[in-house]
């Protein structure tokens, strides 16, 4: 489906506008741009927001992995070229592009599988080759849970992807999930910076509600979760009846040796784009397009139809001419012994919405993965209005029956209300945009 489809009917205006509004968000918060504006060489130092890192008689190394990797490592090529020593980031297959001196190596996302567990074990590779005046700069994004794995000693691979498919259908949000993928890993948490003797340089772009760099770039920074929050994790979402038993015994007799590092020497981090870059660009744009615009959030989380429903709800509480503008990551909680349709939670937040919007006139709502991938989908999201749900009765197409069988992807598909942007190289989390039609002067 293309994106002239996905405009193209409906609330044409307002569809175009806000298709406009979320790919300038989208573009804004492109690492690729980000690192360039906020790094440089000057002479034998590598300077990053004013802070110098010397290079003179150094070795630098690269390791990264995650879906906006590619675009930084791209870019730190052109900065530093030949002073580069070599490195590998760890990608997903369709954004594996060769580059001139660090190694591209395609994995598998959202479940790790052999390549994940082979770019793992060379990103440590890297970092335990570090000797102690080296450089590692590390490019560790949104999506490197999976793309790079290395289990704890006594766990296997097929452990750790039960594990993780679990996990991804619990409901569970990534902060959860990641206090009990660190403590499964001998990657995660820490721990490939604790491989390194030499300095850690952190390049990376947030996904995560609040950026809490020891979610998203969990291997290179200290961890301050321990064995118990990862316990507490399984109880909630009532993990422990299915979870591998190698993984369940870890968690429950670990030693104190095992925990993951609290503290880490010689370690930095710049974070150069998170969602409030992209919202507020976004915001901005639609300000430009006459809109009165807001940026109502950067934390919207919790069960993806909910938040779409109650996102629609809150743009039908303002004047027309309004733009809302919000970030944040919403969840779709499975189960696993029932078979689920196609989607992911920014598919399921508008189709939700488009329940909420019937009826009210001059209204719309773009819900999208600002990474192009909204779950296990090759969508973005969707974009819906005010006569979606007319559309959808005309069609025989049952929204509320979709979203209870998670199959909001198929209904938004025969729709023509999917948004099908391919990968976008950032990984910012999610964004929302919500348009109110502004009225236009009567004639006389």
């Amino acid at each position: 489906m293309t994106i002239a489809e996905t405009a193209g009917h409906g609330e044409t205006s307002l569809r175009g506008d806000a298709l406009r509004i979320a790919m300038v968000g989208v573009a804004a918060a492109d690492p690729g741009r980000a690192l360039r504006e906020r790094v440089g060489l000057d002479g034998d130092d590598l300077v990053v927001d004013g802070r110098r890192y010397p290079l003179a008689g150094r070795r630098v190394l690269v390791a990264g992995a995650g879906k906006a990797s590619h675009a930084l490592a791209t870019e730190l090529e052109d900065v530093l070229g030949d002073r580069i020593t070599g490195g590998a980031i760890a990608v997903k297959p369709e954004q594996a592009r060769p580059l001139g001196r660090i190694e591209v190596l395609a994995a598998a996302h959202p479940v790790p599988d052999e390549r994940s567990l082979a770019a793992g074990r060379r990103l440590l590779d890297i970092a335990r080759s570090a000797d102690p005046g080296d450089l590692l700069i590390t490019l560790i994004t949104g999506g490197s849970s999976s793309l790079a794995v290395v289990p704890a000693a006594g766990l296997s691979l097929a452990d750790k992807i039960l594990l993780n498919r679990l996990l991804l259908a619990s409901g569970a949000d990534i902060t959860e999930m990641n206090s009990v993928r660190k403590h499964v890993s001998a990657l995660k948490g820490g721990r490939l910076a604790a491989a390194c003797r030499g300095e850690v340089l952190n390049l990376s772009v947030s996904d995560v509600v609040g950026d809490a760099v020891d979610v998203f770039i969990s291997p290179a920074v200290p961890d301050p979760t321990t064995f118990a929050d990862a316990r507490e994790v399984c109880d909630r979402h009532a993990l422990w009846a299915r979870l591998p038993a190698a993984v369940a015994g870890r968690l429950c007799s670990a030693r104190a040796e095992d925990e993951t590092p609290k503290v880490l020497a010689r370690v930095s981090t710049h974070v150069l784009a998170t969602a409030a870059t992209m919202c507020e660009a976004a915001a901005e744009e639609a300000r430009r397009l006459g809109y009165d615009a807001r940026v109502v959030g950067l934390d919207l989380v919790g069960d993806a139809a909910e938040g779409g429903a109650a996102f629609a709800r809150r743009l039908l509480r303002e004047a027309p001419g309004t733009a809302l503008v919000a970030g944040g990551e919403m969840t779709v909680t499975l189960e696993l012994d029932v078979p689920a349709g196609t989607g992911g939670p920014s598919q399921e937040a508008a189709l939700a919405a488009a329940l909420e919007l019937d009826g009210s006139g001059s209204t719309c709502v773009l819900c999208m993965d600002s990474d192009g991938i909204d779950g296990p989908s090759d969508a973005a999201g969707g974009l819906v209005d005010d006569l979606t749900t007319g559309a959808a009765t005309d069609a025989g197409i049952d929204i509320a029956g979709a979203l209870a069988a998670h199959d909001a992807g198929t209904a938004l598909r025969a729709l023509s209300d999917l948004l099908v942007t391919g990968p976008t190289g950032t990984n910012v989390n999610d964004l929302k945009v919500g348009l109110r039609g502004r009225v236009e002067a009567a004639s006389v």
